[in-house]
């Protein structure tokens, strides 16, 4: 089933660091357990065909499921965790100059110590390029220059 964007996402601003950050996404909007991201396709993310690498496809499934469920609900913190598990499904190719919607989005667990987590990655004319899930553990404590920062004085308050 497609993830849907819930009514009360929220626009919102993150900045990524490390490997995240050359890879060049961004947050569009944020709920508790969802997220939705965009990536514009450069021609250094993809390989020797002109297709936009599988690891750059996986990076943005992976990360997806972490911002979708490691945030507080007032987005101002965000719980360490690790990857455990992750499939992913490849569909399409991406090129140079597409546009991608990164969909992430928690799914039910009763593990206190453990999440599940969904994504899907469409390109600008609503083409599913690739899907993933994973199982995911959170660690102790949270990181300190992980926060959301709301851009609509609604969500804010």
């Amino acid at each position: 089933m497609a993830i849907q964007r819930p009514a009360d996402a929220r626009p919102v601003a993150y900045r990524f660091k490390g490997f995240n950050e050359l890879v060049g996404h961004e947050v569009v909007a944020w709920r508790p357990g969802f997220v939705e991201m965009r990536l514009a396709v450069r021609a250094e993310l993809c390989n020797a065909n002109g297709l936009l690498h599988g690891g750059v496809l996986m990076t943005l499934l992976d990360g997806a499921s972490g911002l979708a469920c490691t945030f507080n609900e007032a987005a101002t913190a965000r719980r360490l965790s690790v990857t455990l598990a992750f499939t992913t499904q490849f569909i399409k190719a991406a090129r140079e100059g597409d546009v991608l919607a990164i969909l992430g989005a928690w799914r039910p667990s009763t593990s206190q110590s453990t999440f599940a987590a969904e994504t899907e990655i469409y390109d600008q004319t609503g083409d599913l390029v690739a899907t993933g899930a994973g199982t995911f553990r959170y660690l102790k404590g949270e990181r300190s220059d992980g926060m959301l920062t709301f851009l609509d004085r609604k969500a804010a308050e």
